[in-house]
C-alpha cells in the first residue's frame, strides 16, 4: 500500500514539474505560428488569377479562368470580388446521349421527348466572396525550408452567364411537305440548338494559400458554384428540325429543374500590394 502511494506521489510530482515546461512550449508554438506571423496581409489589396477544372463531369466539362481583387480588413477577414470566363462542352457521355437520339422522327412516329437536365454551363461570372482565414501555420519541407500558409473558407454569390448546347434539339432548316422533310432529315445533325441566359448563383469553397514571399502566395482551392437549372419538356423533334439553324428554339416548355452544382479544383496565385 505504502509503495503504491509513494509511486503515485512520485508520478504526480513529475507531472507538476514537467507540465509548466509543456505549457511554455505550447505558448512558444502559439506565439511563433499564430501571434508572431512572419507574413501579414492586413490593410492590403490582393490580385489573384486562377484556373479551375470541373471535377463533377457528367454531361458537360468546364475550365474556368478567374481574376479576383480582394481587400484584407484584418489578418482573418477579407472581401474578394471575382470575375471569370469559362470554356467547356459535352463529355463523352453527352456525345453518346446525342448519338442515341439521331433517329429520324418522321419515320419512327416519335412521341414528344424531354431534353436532358444539367446541360447549362458557365460562360462568365461576377461574384462577391467574403473570406475567413482562421488558421495561420507553418510546415517544414526540410529543416531549412519552413513554408508559412493560411487555411481559409469563402462563401458568397453574384451573377453568371450560362450557355447550353442541346443533346437532342436538332435544327435542320427543313421545309416543304412531310415527305420532303422525311427524306431530307440528316442522320448527323448540322445544328444542335444553343441557348444563353443570365441568372444568379451562389458559391463557396475553401483552400490553402502558401507564402512564397511577403507579397506572393500560391493557392489551392476547392470551389463550388450552383445556379438554377432549366430544361425543355415536350419537344417535337419533327417541328424542331424545320426550324432555321441558329434560331431561338420554339419547341417544348421551359421547366425548372432545381440547381446545377459544379465543383471546381482551382490553382492560382495572389499578389499582395
Amino acid at each position: 500500500m505504502n509503495r503504491s502511494l509513494l509511486s503515485l506521489l512520485t508520478a504526480l510530482l513529475a507531472v507538476a514539474v514537467v507540465a509548466p515546461d509543456l505549457a511554455r512550449a505550447d505558448d512558444v508554438v502559439e506565439k511563433v505560428v499564430v501571434r508572431n506571423r512572419k507574413h501579414r496581409v492586413m490593410d492590403a489589396l490582393e490580385l489573384s488569377p486562377s484556373v479551375g477544372f470541373s471535377v463533377t463531369n457528367r454531361l458537360t466539362s468546364q475550365t474556368n479562368f478567374q481574376l479576383g481583387i480582394a481587400y484584407n480588413f484584418s489578418e482573418t477577414f477579407a472581401l474578394e470580388a471575382r470575375g471569370g470566363y469559362a470554356l467547356g462542352g459535352l463529355t463523352s457521355v453527352g456525345d453518346d446521349a446525342r448519338a442515341s437520339r439521331k433517329t429520324n422522327p418522321f419515320t419512327t412516329n416519335e412521341k414528344l421527348v424531354d431534353e436532358f437536365q444539367d446541360l447549362w454551363r458557365l460562360q462568365w461570372q461576377a461574384l462577391l466572396m467574403p473570406r475567413w482565414t482562421p488558421i495561420y501555420g507553418k510546415i517544414n519541407l526540410a529543416t531549412e525550408l519552413p513554408i508559412h500558409f493560411q487555411a481559409y473558407l469563402t462563401a458568397g454569390g453574384g451573377a453568371v452567364g450560362l450557355t447550353q448546347d442541346s443533346v437532342l434539339y436538332c435544327q435542320q432548316s427543313l421545309s416543304g411537305s412531310e415527305e420532303s422533310a422525311k427524306t431530307g432529315f440528316a442522320d448527323v445533325c448540322p445544328g444542335f440548338a444553343n441557348e444563353t441566359r443570365a441568372d444568379w448563383a451562389i458559391a463557396g469553397g475553401g483552400g490553402f494559400r502558401f507564402f512564397v514571399t511577403d507579397s506572393v502566395l500560391l493557392r489551392m482551392e476547392i470551389f463550388d458554384i450552383a445556379y438554377p437549372d432549366t430544361y425543355r419538356k415536350g419537344i417535337d423533334r419533327g417541328r424542331a428540325a424545320r426550324e432555321v439553324m441558329g434560331a431561338a428554339p420554339q419547341e417544348g416548355t421551359v421547366t425548372s429543374a432545381g440547381l446545377t452544382n459544379v465543383l471546381f479544383f482551382n490553382l492560382g496565385a495572389s499578389v499582395v500590394f
